[in-house]
């Protein structure tokens, strides 16, 4: 797919995908109470779409005799959240996914299980899938599980608190990274009817099991940071995110002080949020920390690079456990127009900008994704200040927001074709 600069004075209207992370924490809510609740606006990502097949199946094959394979391809909210359930699910399961998620770990999340009595066994390599798992019920009680890989292994046991007979009482060790995302978990629970509370590392759940109730999911605001770029980028950029507002359950929200620095502004309207070019802060560097946003830095990482704005990037490491190795590919894809994204080390990243930009309409630049949405839809926005670039691969984007290519066509900001 080749993209094209084409108007960088734009005042349009997008629409966002809806938020996959509420999507597949209230489909599993779902399973674990046995509910026939309307979820509306569910995604259409390819994470919530397989998420749903695989429940599926599941319920449709315990029986089998043979262990049934589940694979999750390269969704690690799928495969982290089916680990705890098929755990606690009576059958023989085989969870797998793709080679790229052979290489994630899972370690900290079995280790937790296997403290509650799961029957889980590694079938290639210890602290990786695949997974052979003897589902039966579980009963509860205390337990610890480390923060330092994902928050989403404690998400994962705690989506089964509340059906456990003893209830929960789940202990946290480690780095307390992206904890907004684990209190959007509790959030979404306690819309269930759980009776679920986190004071600092000790999360108590009740043994009450979830109850039947509507669940509306909001636009997704990890989505968003990509047409916050957009207008960081533009000279008069104007875009109203349709049905996107402040005060979410999604720890995202942050990137508007974040992308403030960046020369973005908000309004929030009745339809959505309103975000428009502002001044930047001349010669000032700036440094983020992505530990509570770890999603924001692809299209953080682009925006600064095309600003010519240098950076330091902190609380990076656990990007390396993405869909791929995220640092190192947004090394390797800016430095094709000049830019140096440099290793400081696991945890801290510094961005110089180029003196003078790679001029796409002169040099081919082909921007690879990795088999990475968010890879893909951070690098397109480049070509607002390159002028053009080949995208590799541009269908991943359907892992979170099958829509964008033509969102971003039919906004008038850039040509895709």
């Amino acid at each position: 797919m080749i993209v094209t600069k084409n108007n960088s004075s734009f005042d349009s209207i997008v629409r966002l995908s809806s938020s996959k992370s509420e999507s597949n924490r209230a489909l599993m809510i779902r399973a674990y109470g046995k509910l026939d609740e309307h979820i509306g606006n569910l995604s259409e990502a390819d994470d919530t779409v397989l998420l749903r097949q695989n429940l599926k199946m599941i319920h449709t094959c315990a029986d089998s005799s043979i262990p049934l394979v589940v694979d999750c391809g390269n969704a690690g909210t799928v495969f982290r959240f089916l680990v705890t359930y098929l755990a606690n699910y009576p059958g023989r399961w085989m969870l797998t996914g793709s080679q790229r998620m052979k290489e994630r770990p899972i370690g900290d999340l079995v280790e937790t299980l296997h403290s509650m009595g799961a029957d889980i066994t590694y079938t290639n390599q210890t602290g990786f899938p695949p997974l052979l798992i003897e589902g039966k019920n579980l009963k509860g009680g205390k337990a610890i599980i480390s923060m330092d890989k994902s928050s989403q292994f404690a998400s994962s046991v705690l989506l089964m608190g509340p059906v456990l007979p003893n209830g929960l009482h789940l202990t946290l060790t480690g780095n307390m990274r992206s904890v907004p995302y684990l209190d959007m978990t509790l959030e979404i629970m306690r819309h269930f009817g759980a009776q679920a509370n986190r004071d600092d590392r000790l999360i108590i759940v009740d043994p009450m099991p979830y109850q039947s109730t509507d669940f509306e999911v909001q636009a997704d605001w990890s989505a968003a940071s990509f047409w916050f770029e957009m207008v960081a980028l533009s000279q008069n950029g104007k875009l109203l995110l349709k049905d996107l507002h402040t005060n979410s359950m999604q720890g995202d929200e942050k990137m508007i002080g974040v992308f403030e620095k960046l020369g973005v502004g908000i309004k929030q309207k009745k339809e959505g949020l309103r975000i428009f070019k502002t001044e930047m802060t001349p010669n000032q560097k700036l440094s983020f920390d992505f530990a509570n946003m770890p999603d924001l830095l692809p299209a953080l990482a682009a925006c600064c690079a095309g600003l010519g704005q240098e950076a330091d990037f902190k609380g990076v490491a656990n990007l390396a456990i993405k869909e791929t190795d995220r640092t190192a590919a947004m090394q390797t894809e800016l430095a094709k127009i000049g830019v140096a994204f440099s290793r400081i080390n696991e945890d801290h990243y510094h961005l110089l900008p180029a003196k003078e930009l790679v001029n796409g309409e002169k040099q081919k630049i082909s921007f690879e994704t990795y088999g990475d949405h968010r890879m893909a839809m951070a690098l397109a926005p480049l070509t607002m200040k390159i002028g053009r670039a080949e995208i590799i691969h541009p269908e991943v984007v359907s892992k979170s927001y099958p829509n964008f290519w033509n969102e971003l066509q039919n906004s008038t900001i850039l040509r895709v074709h």
